[in-house]
């Protein structure tokens, strides 16, 4: 039996020693994952109490590579190389997403006709916004939220809608997000942000084809396939039962 067992004890010390076998972060959008975007999104600097709400139309192209619906745990951000302070705190910021009415081509600028059915609020309450690393030129993806709840998406029903809503009372504008805002033309198919300083209206008061907050998220296959180390562990508990079946 130590044979068999050295070997089980081998597996699981290479399954330990590994990375993630299911976990995956999507970065919005590829082309600046290790590199900076030409543009920043700011937090504007008010007197008292400012309120906005975005909405972000993402393509499902994005999310397909994993070959089926996935869990989204969690999104980051990260600083723009410009930024000059670390972090910001909110009074409130209100995370929901959903499988979207409408495509990144039709995306409508009454933001409630974007949202779909399964719309799940994933984030809601106060935060404190904090960058451990500070600026870089990319700086990290560590402006890290995550989600009270996955939301469940599966990229052939539709495009993603990230729809967000923030309150904060901010002295300055230097805390800056990275943003893929000035060389949007490549991604006008795949991308659309929408602005609504208004919240209380529901209407868009700016719309930018293209244009993203540089974001990864975290996601989970719903129904990943068994790794090879997996499979491998399972062979290995059942040769014991193998012998002893031979036995008898």
């Amino acid at each position: 039996m130590w044979p068999v067992w050295r070997a089980i004890l081998g597996v699981l010390m290479l399954a330990a020693g590994g990375s993630a076998v299911y976990g995956q972060a999507i970065t919005i959008v590829p082309y600046y994952e290790s590199k900076e975007a030409p543009g920043y999104y700011h937090f504007n600097p008010v007197s008292g109490p400012d309120t906005e709400r975005d909405q972000m139309l993402l393509d499902g192209s994005f999310f397909s590579g994993l070959g089926g619906p996935v869990f989204i745990e969690s999104v980051a951000f990260r600083l723009d190389k410009n930024a000059t302070t670390t972090s910001a705190s909110f009074s409130d910021i209100q995370i929901r997403l959903s499988t979207a009415t409408t495509t990144v081509s039709s995306m409508s600028t009454t933001l409630a006709d974007n949202v779909g059915s399964d719309v799940m609020t994933v984030y809601s309450g106060p935060a404190t916004l904090a960058s451990p690393g500070g600026a870089g030129s990319p700086s990290a993806f560590d402006i890290l939220i995550p989600f009270l709840t996955p939301f469940t998406y599966d990229p052939l029903a539709g495009d993603l809608l990230f729809d967000w809503e923030w309150t904060g009372n901010f002295s300055n504008n230097h805390f800056v997000l990275d943003t893929n805002y000035s060389n949007a033309s490549a991604y006008t198919g795949v991308i659309n942000f929408m602005e609504d300083s208004q919240p209380t209206d529901g209407l868009a008061d700016y719309t930018y084809p293209g244009v993203s907050l540089i974001a990864q998220f975290a996601v989970t296959p719903v129904n990943p396939e068994p790794s090879a180390v997996l499979l491998a562990f399972l062979g290995l508990l059942c040769l014991p039962l193998r012998r002893r079946s031979a036995a008898v």
